[in-house]
């Protein structure tokens, strides 16, 4: 678990402390000062995890996944975006972009780690994005192939950005969603 959520599940803890001890205070008609300053500092505590954990774990698809890995699924998602407008009748600015965009992918899938899942996926999608951004402006570009290559990449991606625990279902909707910000 990460940092934020152990330190939520600790707010609520001190809350409760706090909420039991203003009760025994009551009961007491004993000074209500110290169970106040602990139920205040429990909530203020639970109000700056709570931000924490929106900012160390943004929603991306419905699900909580890490900074580092949210920036790479934006990242992506950006390049699926500038390849998803590759035509054979694309401007040669688009054309450009869309090689860029090619490479940026095949590096951001290089950088996912090879695992027994991953692994014929990641090598297809890194060979054949090599062989789409080495084709001259003349050669005829394949629309479902570039498709593909996005989609291949985008299920590599989204299985190493989703948490384990969220699995397959997850993943799903992590897939789901950089599929529909790219635009296809």
């Amino acid at each position: 678990m990460m940092f934020w959520a152990h330190l939520s599940v600790l707010t609520v803890v001190i809350i409760g402390i706090g909420i039991v001890y203003l009760i025994v205070q009551a009961i007491r008609h004993g000074s209500k000062k110290i169970p106040m300053i602990v139920v205040g500092t429990g909530v203020l505590l639970f109000i700056g995890s709570f931000a924490g954990f929106f900012y160390a774990a943004p929603m991306y698809g419905g699900i909580n996944i890490e900074r580092s890995d949210y920036n790479t699924v934006m990242r992506a998602v950006k390049d699926g975006k500038a390849l998803s407008k590759i035509t054979n009748d694309t401007t040669d600015k688009q054309l450009y972009d869309g090689r860029k965009a090619g490479k940026d992918l095949r590096k951001i899938v290089q950088s996912v780690p090879e695992t027994y899942s991953n692994h014929t996926q990641r090598h297809l999608a890194i060979e054949d994005l090599s062989t789409f951004t080495e084709n001259e402006s003349g050669d005829y570009i394949d629309r479902q192939q570039i498709e593909t290559l996005v989609r291949l990449s985008f299920v590599v991606i989204s299985k190493h950005a989703t948490p384990k625990d969220e699995g397959t279902k997850g993943q799903l909707k992590v897939f789901k969603q950089m599929i529909k910000d790219s635009g296809y």
